[in-house]
């Protein structure tokens, strides 16, 4: 049965058709039609699949844990803010003594020592 199944993988693969007697069979030609439309659209999605993990592939930073916890600078609505260390965030604009970063929903300013790349995701 699984020979049969690969034999006309093969077949539809190379292009080559399987002549029975009485010619071409246009009914399992139909069938085998369907078949490779199917196993297409899987690679196809398997594909797509593919190149959107590729795109969340990006490096996480994480605050120092030098300290329990840090003072830093809530640019979003200028005050100070006690933020733990340890805790994921987001760069956004690097500058010389410090980065603009994303902690949850607020935008702070971290020194950049205070930034530790923790790995590839």
């Amino acid at each position: 049965m699984k020979d049969d199944f690969l034999n006309k993988i093969k077949t539809l693969i190379s292009g080559s058709s399987k002549l029975n007697k009485d010619g071409i069979n246009k009914e399992q030609n139909n069938v085998d039609e369907e078949l490779v439309n199917s196993f297409m659209n899987q690679i196809m999605d398997a594909a797509w699949l593919e190149e959107d993990l590729k795109t969340m592939h990006a490096p996480s930073y994480r605050l120092s844990k030098k300290e329990k916890s840090y003072w830093l600078m809530n640019t979003t609505i200028k005050t100070m803010s006690n933020i733990k260390g340890g805790i994921e965030i987001i760069p956004v604009s690097t500058g010389k003594p410090n980065s603009i970063c994303l902690i949850g929903q607020s935008m702070y300013s971290i020194p950049n020592n205070l930034i530790i790349c923790s790995g590839w995701n």
